[in-house]
């Protein structure tokens, strides 16, 4: 972007910006990043935006295995919860949208970094932009899934306007948010259920290691050998290919004529 206004609504633009900038120095109302960005943002570099943390060991099955119990304990508490007639605190939206989270491509499972922009988590699950915001507050509010809002600074802003502008959100899994929101007992069951697929895990890799490995293939067996009077036939059939054969009594040519 041109530091210069080429068009004449990018020079409306400035121009508003100009005098909206100057209208609140005089008034005392310093504009700033602040007026650009939701509250409680954090540049992606500020400490208080490094949430990420790995749900486990940084290999794939590991890291799946604690997903999958989070998103069947948060499967069970929403159903519990409605059993008590409570109604269903998460859900089907919400627990669609936490395995998005946590489940595609943009989770790194060696940082533990997740960031997907809503618009993938959009592509991912079928869901209109407010259906997840709705669904993400779900999340939040019983402590299954946590997040820090960010921003970048703009490289080229323009003169008067924003410095900053809102990038993707950092998402992070707490068991302690668990406990503190959702309840102890529900941050036990987690607890409970990812020490089964552990379990799993560790029996499926004994019985890889203990399984005796395929027999080699025997080799084809070898012709067998020429004796007796398959042999005495090759050698007849030999010395007819040589020339005159001999007598088969004496063992001498027959006599010319």
């Amino acid at each position: 972007m041109s530091l210069t206004p080429s068009t004449p609504r990018e020079i409306a633009r400035a121009s508003r910006a100009v005098s909206r900038g100057f209208a609140a120095k005089l008034s005392g109302r310093e504009r700033g990043h602040d007026r650009a960005v939701h509250r409680e943002s954090y540049d992606v570099h500020d400490s208080r935006a490094q949430v990420s943390r790995r749900l486990a060991d940084g290999s794939e099955a590991a890291t799946f295995a604690v997903v999958d119990a989070l998103v069947a304990t948060a499967r069970e508490f929403d159903l519990f919860e409605r059993s008590k007639g409570n109604g269903r605190p998460l859900k089907d939206t919400g627990i669609v949208v936490l395995q998005a989270v946590l489940r595609h491509h943009w989770h790194e499972f060696k940082t533990g970094r997740i960031d997907p922009a809503l618009s993938q988590l959009m592509k991912v699950t079928g869901y209109v932009r407010q259906t997840i915001v709705d669904a993400l507050a779900r999340l939040d509010k019983y402590g299954f899934l946590g997040w820090v809002r960010r921003t970048i600074r703009l490289s080229d802003p323009m003169p008067g306007g924003p410095i900053r502008q809102q990038t993707n959100n950092s998402y992070f899994v707490d068991e302690a948010r668990i406990a503190s929101r959702a309840g102890r007992n529900v941050r036990d069951r987690f607890r409970q259920l990812l020490a089964r697929a552990k379990a799993r895990m560790v029996l499926r890799a004994k019985q890889r290691s203990t399984t005796p490995p395929l027999p080699a293939p025997s080799p084809a067996p070898r012709p067998a050998a020429i004796t007796g009077l398959a042999a005495a036939l090759a050698a007849l059939e030999a010395a007819v290919d040589r020339g005159p054969c001999p007598s088969l009594d004496n063992g001498l040519s027959p006599p010319s004529e």
